[in-house]
């Protein structure tokens, strides 16, 4: 290849085994990293759950089941996150702005 040559486009081609298809719910995320990879631990919350019913000033516990753990490179976390802004973008111009429960 020359240096004025313009690489190939390379486009992935995404296939989901029909296993997955179906996905897992998620409804609580964990994001963590070490100095090679981020992690992100997804998990279902329960119920909130209370230490010492007798005690005003117990703690609340909400226990979290991991459903899966996805580890990407950092390299690709900057892919992520503008991917993640442009799918909430267009999903904002179809639906309306997006708002946590709780929220107006």
């Amino acid at each position: 290849m020359t240096d004025d040559a313009v690489p190939p486009e390379v486009e992935l081609d995404f296939r989901t085994p029909d296993e997955l298809w179906s996905g897992v719910y998620a409804n609580a995320v964990s994001i963590w990293h070490s100095p090679y990879e981020f992690t992100l631990d997804w998990a279902v919350a329960g119920p909130v759950e209370i230490d010492d019913p007798d005690d005003p000033a117990s703690l609340l516990r909400v226990r979290a089941i991991v459903v899966t753990r996805v580890r990407i490179p950092v390299g690709l976390v900057f892919d992520v996150l503008q991917g993640l802004s442009q799918v909430m973008t267009d999903y904002e111009r179809l639906y309306g702005e997006i708002r946590r429960p709780g929220e107006g």
